[in-house]
């Protein structure tokens, strides 16, 4: 398991299961395995695949572009739902809810 605490600056890319308790300058990417965001990004959060579970502080928008996504803390953007499984507890401060509507056959349908 990838800990990582104290201040980074930059992209962060996990690949691996992890926790962030620390702070990021920039964006945290979760390309697979698990992640326990507990910490503060001041970018954006994107998951591409894995989960992660968000009890921190994002300054930016967390995505969910092809993997798990479970907000419990603060997101001063959006919440943005591309695919895969998106939960957002009701006691979470989101900025707004998007989810990426999909054209199918003449319709209209939430991914």
């Amino acid at each position: 398991m990838k800990i990582l605490d104290g201040k980074r600056v930059g992209t962060v890319t996990f690949e691996e299961d992890g926790m962030l308790i620390g702070e990021v300058l920039g964006d945290v990417i979760v390309n697979g395995g698990y992640l326990e965001l507990k910490g503060k990004v001041l970018g954006n959060v994107l998951v591409r695949g894995g989960s992660c579970r968000l009890t921190g502080i994002v300054k930016g928008n967390a995505v969910n572009e092809k993997g798990d996504l479970e907000v419990f803390g603060a997101v001063h953007g959006k919440v943005i739902s591309k695919l895969g499984y998106t939960y957002v507890n009701p006691g979470a401060a989101v900025g707004g809810i998007e989810n990426a509507h999909v054209k199918k056959e003449g319709k209209v349908t939430s991914a």
